[in-house]
């Protein structure tokens, strides 16, 4: 996978006929994002610059993911970032699917906490929420595709919306959390 560079002469691309959604970054060949037509909504342009709200989500995703190695991610943070963006601009609003998860034990969802991970029974998936209200997030694969039963998978990349209950803590942001204590000890 290429090394993304962001910049403020982004814009995006989309052509019906072939991967529908992609980026231009300036720096070479566009960068094609994993969603197909049937994912996306607001689309009717062949290039539009990005503008000032898609930059500060960007910026927003990429601030959250620059605390975690991409090793420990297991994609380019970059990359995450901008699929993220992407789908908050032109995904297709979800119904939440819950039920192919477990419940967890946590009440209530920090709003500064934005990784997260999800257990379908059948794999765990490592999730970045790119968007939540009072009842329901909106999570970001992170971590390579994820069985949610015998007979679906939910890709990398991609989006599934969830209630709080289904959200349990990753293990990166504790293990953070542990190091960050024992600094201060």
């Amino acid at each position: 996978m290429r090394k993304l560079e962001l910049n403020q002469h982004m814009c995006w691309l989309y052509d019906e006929h072939a991967q529908p959604l992609s980026v231009q970054t300036g720096d070479g060949a566009p960068f094609r994002l994993p969603y197909k037509h049937k994912q996306l909504v607001n689309v009717d342009f062949s290039s539009a610059p990005f503008n000032i709200e898609d930059l500060t989500l960007l910026q927003n995703f990429v601030d959250v993911l620059e605390g975690y190695s991409a090793e420990e991610i297991g994609t380019s943070l970059e990359h995450a970032a901008l699929c993220a963006a992407a789908f908050v601009r032109f995904g297709c609003p979800q119904m939440p699917q819950s039920w192919h998860f477990q419940k967890s034990n946590i009440e209530e969802w920090a709003p500064e906490r934005h990784i997260c991970e999800l257990n379908s029974g059948f794999d765990d998936g490592l999730c970045l929420i790119i968007d939540r209200d009072e009842e329901f997030a909106s999570c970001l694969l992170l971590s390579g595709d994820m069985q949610l039963s015998p007979i679906k998978t939910l890709k990398q990349y991609h989006v599934i919306k969830v209630l709080h209950n289904r959200l349990l803590p990753s293990t990166l942001e504790m293990r953070q959390t542990m190091l960050s204590n024992q600094r201060l000890a």
